[in-house]
């Protein structure tokens, strides 16, 4: 699918995955049908659910870091990243509650943890292990614990 929605005026490339070597994502099988699944935007373009979580996803910090890109600065871990239901409005061309309904579904199938507030509101993704840049490998801080697979077995890292 392509990554680029376009309108009459405006036009907004969604992010891509980038600044790390490797990535390891553990996934449920909710999450995989989920994934695989579109909506619909404003302007009545269809865009794939993967590509608005690999949009989230590229938001996400590798490293400690002070996010300046909102009215506050704020201190964000590895793992996290700070977000505005206004400014995914504005990009993505969806409605807020569509916002909304996307972020409950991508929390209910374990692809993202999500912490409102009135300072900032920032992402967790449970369902990243870990990730590698050159020769530094970071877990995840906020990983999901381990889960039984649908034969019993224990799975984990």
């Amino acid at each position: 699918m392509n990554n680029v929605m376009a309108s009459n005026k405006e036009r907004y490339q969604f992010r891509t995955l980038t600044g790390y070597d490797e990535l390891i994502i553990h996934l449920s099988g909710q999450a995989g049908e989920w994934l695989a699944g579109t909506t619909n935007t404003n302007d009545g373009y269809i865009v794939g659910n993967r590509t608005l979580f690999c949009d989230l996803l590229s938001r996400m910090q590798l490293t400690p870091t002070t996010g300046n890109g909102f009215r506050r600065p704020l201190s964000l871990n590895a793992g996290q990243a700070q977000y505005s239901e206004l400014q995914l409005q504005a990009e993505w061309r969806i409605g807020r509650k569509v916002i909304r309904r996307i972020l409950d579904e991508m929390e209910q199938v374990g692809l993202i943890k999500v912490e409102k507030s009135t300072v900032a509101s920032t992402l967790t993704f449970p369902c990243i292990r870990k990730w590698r840049f050159g020769d530094t490998v970071i877990v995840n801080p906020y990983r999901g614990s381990l889960y039984t697979d649908e034969c019993g077995g224990v799975k984990g890292e």
